[in-house]
């Protein structure tokens, strides 16, 4: 995963800007009298996220006043996705994934925001800019729903969680020639982390992505060394050499740890790349 930093726009702020696109004086007012407690509950939500803790907020389906969750699921749908002042604060949140990178998986394309406390479960969040956070559409139609009971089945928050000072993403050659992906965290590590990131990868269904997009360098490779080396040392040490510039990039790519998965396997080296 990769890390974003978290928003700057004050969520009451947001919050108002999506109701004031009602033209309904009632509407407007239902929404704004509840101002108070959607303040209150965007700092409980960035101190639990703080602190690891999103787990212990309870799905519920009334917000607070006479606000239901369809009224708030309808505030997004309609008022931040659809609306012009909305759409604005939506667009934004969308770029702060750089190179519009999807923060979840690394691989895809950032086409969408996604709720990380779900809106149909957490519909107090629902146009909260903590809890939208720029995705690809299979990471955001993957997760559905599903939301973490527990502090060590949370998946990685891109704006509360930096896991990308050690590495904790692996890989290994199979013979047959095919990459497979696994997590392996650092020891040091405490095991709410060690699971969380565990969590991540099975969530997303990272294994198999990283296979798919490996198994496409694969087939350059071949060609590559097929065609302009002949020596194992030259082959280790060029992927050796794309290993170090992924790392420095991104210590935990899938790049990253295929590379270095294939330039320490002699196998490979000597000739399984055909």
């Amino acid at each position: 995963m990769r890390t974003i930093p978290k928003p700057t726009i004050s969520p009451l702020r947001v919050y108002t800007a999506c109701y004031s696109g009602f033209r309904d004086t009632t509407t407007r007012t239902k929404f704004s009298n509840i101002d108070n407690f959607i303040d209150t509950q965007s700092t409980q939500y960035d101190t639990n996220a703080s602190s690891k803790n999103l787990y212990t907020f309870t799905p519920h389906t009334h917000i607070s006043g006479t606000i239901s969750k369809d009224d708030m699921v309808n505030l997004y749908d309609n008022n931040m996705v659809k609306n012009k002042e909305g759409r604005k604060i939506y667009d934004k949140l969308k770029s702060l994934a750089p190179l519009e990178r999807c923060p979840f998986c690394g691989i895809g394309t950032v086409s969408t925001l996604d709720h990380y406390l779900p809106k149909t479960e957490f519909p107090t969040f629902s146009v909260l800019p903590y809890n939208l956070v720029a995705s690809c559409k299979d990471c955001n139609t993957g997760k559905l729903a599903r939301y973490a009971p527990t502090q060590n089945t949370q998946t990685l928050h891109p704006y509360y969680d930096d896991f990308t000072s050690e590495q904790w993403l692996y890989a290994k050659v199979l013979q047959p020639l095919k990459i497979n992906f696994f997590v392996n965290p650092p020891t040091t590590w405490s095991q709410v982390n060690r699971n969380r990131v565990t969590e991540h990868f099975k969530s997303y269904d990272l294994g198999t992505r990283f296979s798919v997009q490996a198994s496409n360098i694969l087939e350059n490779l071949n060609y590559k060394f097929t065609q302009y080396f002949s020596n194992p040392t030259d082959i280790k040490q060029e992927l050796e050499r794309e290993y170090n510039i992924n790392k420095s990039l991104h210590l935990n790519s899938w790049e990253t740890a295929m590379y270095q998965a294939l330039y320490q396997d002699q196998w490979y080296c000597n000739g399984g790349f055909r």
